[in-house]
């Protein structure tokens, strides 16, 4: 019978991204059923796919141990791992497919067995009974072959039942999002995790904003809340991602950030976490939120900062949506900005900011997963840094190329990039120098992506910097067959 897996899945068995697999179904090469995969297909068309290095096994023989370990009372940190209570169900729960399983095999049989009887009685009355005879002695050697059959190894099938033991599968039924919940994550966090902009407020059990219903599985309450169900509610299965976490493989409805118009307003008093001088001309900024009031915004949105006594700034967030407690901020020492020098020159770690948003629409479209071209110029990497961390995060696009324009002797966060060209494989990373008083040099400079692909009409491509820079580098594309539709700018 056919093993069939949701394409994430089948994605993280083969070490591909969702996006990877998505194309070969939309070239036709690879069948989809209702959004699912057979395993016998992605066994044939990957036959090097392995358990690289039984790592997933020795993994797996850790967690039980420290699992057995809590549950004989021993004082252990918070696990990232599923513990004996979860681990148990999801054993019950891959049993009894298994046993399922078995009862469908038993049933065929007796089908078969059925179908034979059914022949030789035909057969019996026929004027022809030799085609009978035929039919039925070709169902009985291909009964024979079915149960001579050697069971040949199935890394794929072993390492999916491994996978399933160690994280549980979510799927929003309202979106067709899907992500994996490890160890004893909350459904919230798993969620932000994996790139998705999830509907919440405090992420502490009170306001209720991360209410959703369940429809099919188990989840397991992990920590208790004051948010108060109604009865209607209660009886329709509603719970809080925040308070729980997935026991089995589960089916919801949740809420979630379609656009910047979705994610409501905030007002944050935020720590200084730490300051950074990677140049002579910028500071990176990282500032840390309160747990139960954290920045709710999506890739590439700015935010207003302010303090008493000084004009307020506006500025892109370097940082990703999936770690909203950490915001960070790349400040130009360049600015004239009243409040730029104070941060460069008198702020001090645990001072307080005040942050005010999530503003902007230079946000990543998540509908298509055509390449994406992202151009920074100078601190203009700010917004560029989130969206790239968010694509990736949500393995988004087909390919992406980081294409960074500076005026510097290098990038100020060019070992960043590096890293991760090294690390991805549909990512590509190139840096050029400019005098920026000299025009026809940066117009030059686009000469390394016009010869490389001539023809941008199939490409998402997002800009940052200043207006300047921004219009020439816009028009330069549109001449090359860019839709302007596709293509996003954002003025510094």
């Amino acid at each position: 019978m056919p093993r069939l897996v949701s394409l994430s899945r089948a994605a993280k068995l083969v070490g591909l991204s969702r996006g990877a697999l998505q194309k070969r179904v939309h070239d036709l090469e690879l069948k989809s059923f209702e959004g699912q995969v057979n395993l016998d297909d992605i066994e044939k068309m990957f036959p090097d796919a392995k358990l690289e290095d039984n790592h997933i096994i020795e993994d797996l023989e850790k967690i039980v141990e420290q699992a057995l370990k809590k549950a004989h009372g021993a004082k252990l940190a918070k696990l990232l791992a599923p513990d004996a209570y979860t681990l148990a169900a999801r054993l019950q729960s891959i049993t009894k497919d298994h046993a399922r399983s078995k009862n469908q095999v038993h049933e065929f049989i007796e089908l078969f067995s059925n179908l034979q009887s059914q022949i030789s009685h035909l057969a019996k009355t026929s004027d022809k009974p030799h085609l009978f005879e035929d039919l039925n002695n070709w169902l009985d050697d291909s009964i024979n072959k079915i149960q001579d059959v050697v069971i040949k190894p199935a890394p794929l099938l072993e390492k999916d039942t491994v996978l399933r033991v160690m994280a549980a599968q979510v799927h929003i039924k309202n979106t067709g999002h899907e992500f994996f919940v490890d160890g004893t994550n909350s459904i919230l966090e798993a969620g932000l995790s994996a790139g998705l902009a999830l509907n919440y407020g405090c992420s502490n059990g009170i306001c209720g904003k991360c209410k959703a219903k369940l429809i099919s599985g188990e989840i397991k309450k992990i920590k208790p809340h004051d948010f108060v169900f109604s009865e209607s509610e209660k009886l329709q299965n509603y719970f809080l991602c925040c308070s729980n976490t997935a026991i089995t493989e589960i089916e919801i409805e949740a809420d979630e950030a379609g656009s910047e118009k979705d994610i409501p307003a905030q007002q944050i008093a935020a720590k200084v976490k730490k300051m950074d001088k990677l140049t002579d001309d910028v500071l990176i900024l990282n500032l840390k939120t309160p747990r139960t009031n954290r920045l709710r915004f999506l890739a590439g949105q700015n935010v207003i900062l302010s303090r008493a006594d000084l004009p307020p700034l506006e500025i892109a967030i370097a940082s990703c949506p999936c770690d909203d407690m950490n915001i960070q901020f790349h400040i130009s020492k360049n600015n004239n900005n009243l409040f730029t020098r104070y941060i460069a020159e008198e702020l001090n770690n645990s001072d307080s900011i005040h942050i005010e948003g999530p503003t902007g629409s230079f946000i990543l479209d998540e509908d298509s997963n055509k390449p994406v071209i992202f151009i920074a110029f100078d601190t203009g990497f700010a917004p560029i840094k989130s969206l790239v961390e968010h694509a990736v995060t949500l393995e988004h696009a087909e390919f992406i190329h980081l294409y960074w324009i500076h005026a510097g002797e290098k990038p100020y966060m060019h070992n960043q990039c590096r890293a991760w060209e090294d690390a991805l494989d549909n990512f590509k990373y190139q840096q050029q120098q400019y005098d920026n008083s000299d025009a026809q040099q940066l117009e030059d400079k686009f000469k390394i992506l016009i010869d490389e692909y001539s023809d941008f009409s199939d490409k998402n491509i997002y800009i940052c910097g200043t207006e300047k820079m921004v219009r020439k580098t816009q028009q330069v594309l549109l001449n090359h067959n860019a839709e302007k539709e596709r293509l996003k700018i954002q003025i510094l």
